[in-house]
């Protein structure tokens, strides 16, 4: 583990020596993308750093990364609702046993797409909630647009703050594995 994340931290910084590449702001979007697969991608600690060190592009590093957040989205609701259920065991295994699996199916069951939305603007993860919202037979093109919403407030949030007061960002709740994987300490 100590070593994915250093090999993370130095790709990372590899990266943000060409941040002002034509590129790097899609490039942004696709490992936003890929994050929601993943889920080792430090996507906030990437959109944070990238603001702090082009405070001038803040506000288009968290527009970028909250549209790949949501294309990713998408993308993985898209594939719920084409194959089932049976790709989410696939895709995420063991998730639907998982407390947070419960949990989040708990407070969907209360707070539906309101869940979402709350989700999607914070750092927790939102797949169980996307994969929950496929389920519940909600229209992709209204999950896409919460999910949107929630990563855009979150993202361009995260970037402000990282361009204009850093010295907050440690204080901003389950953000320290993230930021130590980008190598802010």
């Amino acid at each position: 583990m100590d070593k994915l994340k250093r090999l993370i931290t130095h790709a990372v910084k590899l990266l943000q020596y060409y941040i002002d590449r034509v590129w790097y702001l899609p490039l942004l979007s696709v490992l936003a993308i890929l994050d929601v697969f993943l889920v080792v991608l430090p996507t906030d600690g990437l959109t944070i750093s990238s603001s702090m060190l082009k405070p001038a592009k803040w506000f288009y590093f968290g527009l970028f990364s909250a549209i790949g957040s949501a294309i990713g989205g998408l993308i993985l609701c898209y594939i719920i609702q084409s194959y089932g259920i049976q790709i989410v065991e696939t895709l995420f295994p063991h998730i639907q046993g998982s407390n947070a699996w419960i949990q989040t199916q708990k407070f969907f069951d209360q707070y539906g797409l309101w869940l979402l939305f709350v989700i999607a603007a914070s750092p927790l993860s939102q797949q169980p909630v996307l994969i929950l919202a496929v389920l519940a037979e909600i229209p992709l093109l209204q999950i896409f647009l919460i999910t949107l919403l929630g990563r855009s407030l979150k993202f361009i949030l995260f970037a402000y703050i990282g361009s204009h007061t850093p010295h907050l960002i440690k204080k901003l709740w389950g953000m320290k594995d993230e930021l130590e994987e980008v190598g802010i300490e």
